[in-house]
Parts: C-alpha cells; structure tokens; sequence
C-alpha cells in the first residue's frame, strides 16, 4: 500500500528530525497537564475535551512516529490538519511573519509535513524496515 511505504531517499531525515523535536516538545507538556489545555482550549476556542485529546495526540504521539519513521504519511498528515486548524482558530489574526505565535511558523511546520506526505520516512525509517 503506497500509503505505507517510503521512497529510497536519505532526504526526509532532517524534515523528520525538526519535526519530531518540534512536536514531541509540544505535545509532552499538553498531555501531562492534558485537564487544564483542554479547559484552556475550550474557553477560549470552543473546542470539546475529544477535540483537544486528538490535537495533543496528534502532537505528541505524531512527533514520535515522525522521529521513529512509523507511518510517516499519516502522522505528517495529522500534523499538517493540526496546523491547518490552528493557524484558522488561534494564529490569523497574529500575522504571517515567523514567530512562535503567527501563522507564518505554522506554514513552516506545514511545509516540512508536506515532504513527509510526498516522500514517506526514508531509507532511515520504520517504514522502509517494515513496508
């Protein structure tokens, strides 16, 4: 299945790399205090507990299969549907220059996962071991 596997190519590692330390470090702090985000979340954006539980997974759990190169695709898609509901929800009106709080850095993360969609894990990946 095309969705599983990855191409032979040593390029997806630093795309997997920023990614996974960009995200895994976004996640942990979300999912060990995952009752205030999702409290936070749901006062200032509407979103329901299930909503944010998705969100944090995506992040956190995401950024793992990204680093390890395990259903490369699919995380970085979850990534990229993450990022596209935030820069709607909380990071349009910041601007685009990029910053932690704008949507330009959010585009920047979308780029990066859009490799990963196209290209899968790479040589160094779960992905070409198992798929």
């Amino acid at each position: 299945m095309w969705l599983l596997r990855t191409n032979s190519s040593w390029a997806p590692i630093l795309p997997r790399i920023i990614l996974a330390l960009t995200f895994i470090n976004a996640g942990w702090p979300k999912l060990t205090d995952f009752q205030s985000k999702a409290l936070s979340w749901q006062l200032n954006f509407g979103f329901e507990y299930w909503q944010t539980g998705v969100a944090v997974f995506v992040e956190f759990f995401g950024g793992l299969a990204i680093l390890f190169g395990l259903l490369t695709r699919p995380a970085a898609f979850g990534v990229i549907v993450v990022m596209l509901v935030g820069i709607w929800v909380a990071h349009l009106d910041n601007g685009y220059y990029p910053t932690y709080d704008t949507y330009g850095y959010q585009l920047c993360l979308i780029g990066l996962s859009y490799v990963l969609c196209i290209t899968g894990g790479g040589n160094f990946s779960l992905d070409k071991k198992f798929f």
